[in-house]
This record gives C-alpha cells, structure tokens and sequence, in this order.
C-alpha cells in the first residue's frame, strides 16, 4: 500500500482525548461511522461537542467498548441515545455481563453511575467487523481485565489497544480485580507480532508512523515486571 492510501485511511480516526479520568473516545468515519470508547459520561456535553464537530450522531452505526472499566463506558447511554437509540453496542462475551449490569465501585468513587445497558452484539477473540471503510479484527487481550479487547485493521496497519498497551512504552494496570501479569505479558507478546504503523491506545497520545515501536517498548517494560 502507497503512503498517499496509508495517511488518507488513518486521517479517518479522530480521536477525542480524555479528560480527566476519561478515556480517549476514537471515532472512525466511513460505510460504518464506528465510535470506539465513551469515556465516563462525566464530561457529556463537552464529548457531544466534539462528536458534532466530526460527524453527524445520527449516522453513527455501532459503538465498541473495549473493556468494562467505567472510564471507558461510563458515557456509553447518553451517546447511544445521540444517535436516536440505532448504534450497536459491541463487547467482548466476558466484559458484557458486568456492563449490562452496571456494576462499577470506580464509578461511585468520582461521583458517576455505570449505566446498565444491553450489549448488541458479542464478540470473541478473532471476530472480523467493519468499522468505516475497514475489516477489522478483533483481539482479545486479558490482562488489565477480563473483557479487555484490541481492534487491528490491517488495512492502515492500525490498532485501537484500549488499556492494553499505550505510547512510550506504558501499559495497563493488572492490579485491579480481574487482573492478571502473566495473561498481560501474553496478550502484549501477541501485540507484538502484529505490523502495526498506527497505534490508538485508551488514554494519552496516540502514535502515527511509529506504533510498533511503542508496542515493543510496552513488551520490554513488562517482560521486567515480576509481580
């Protein structure tokens, strides 16, 4: 694929960086405008601002939620109901329980409420699911929690890592309940292997040109960690 079609697919994720606590909420436009994370909903109209900024709420199909943590999908109800109640909710099998449930002591501790809300559509590690103009796959990454997912669009060599793996060399937190060192270590291993330009991870900045790279970094720091 020629840089020209590589740069013109990525400048089709947008991201809306978190505030606070907040996750980065990703939305990707084309065929299927596709929002990836929702932050607390602590933040609403400032997100729904941004959101109008890029495109039109009503056209967005399907919302992804890579984890069950509430900074992720905290805001998940109010921008469903943006989008007159048509975008899918999408969650891995083993983090859609706790969030049709609405269970998050995180959530009580900064003064929000976890939304119970269906899950659309379950997925499980290998799915593949279009979001934009792309295929994407999906990768189930246990670690930081049980539910944790990544999404690789192979494509744009781009992959969306959640609390999986983020720029610099940093990764998620594994001392939550639910979370573990030794499938962390894995699931970063696996992340490793993948050809990745493009990196659009759940908090702080997001990397163009050199992901792997910080992909490698994170896999390095934690083959450190013992405990």
């Amino acid at each position: 694929m020629n840089r020209y079609i590589l740069l013109k697919k990525v400048r089709r994720i947008h991201c809306i960086y978190g505030r606070n606590y907040d996750s980065n909420i990703y939305i990707i436009l084309g065929e299927i405008p596709t929002i990836v994370d929702t932050g607390t909903g602590l933040h609403h109209d400032e997100v729904i601002k941004n959101i109008k900024r890029i495109i039109d709420p009503i056209s967005i199909k399907q919302i992804f939620l890579t984890h069950e943590h509430y900074d992720h999908c905290g805001g998940v109800r109010k921008i469903k109901d943006l989008t007159h109640g048509k975008a899918k909710i999408i969650a891995h099998k083993n983090a859609a329980d706790k969030i049709e449930r609405g269970e998050s002591a995180f959530a009580a501790l900064l003064g929000g409420e976890m939304p119970k809300i269906p899950v659309d559509q379950i997925v499980v590690d290998g799915d593949i699911l279009q979001v934009g103009d792309e295929k994407c796959q999906v990768i189930h990454t246990p670690g930081h929690t049980p539910g944790s997912i990544c999404l690789y669009l192979p494509d744009s060599r781009s992959l969306i890592s959640g609390d999986t793996v983020f720029a610099y060399g940093s990764f998620g937190r594994y001392d939550f309940p639910g979370g573990s060192l030794p499938q962390l270590k894995k699931s970063i291993r696996r992340l490793a292997t993948l050809d990745v330009v493009n990196l659009y991870p759940g908090h702080d900045v997001f990397i163009e040109g050199e992901g792997r790279s910080h992909i490698m970094m994170s896999l390095r720091n934690i083959e450190l960690k013992t405990w």
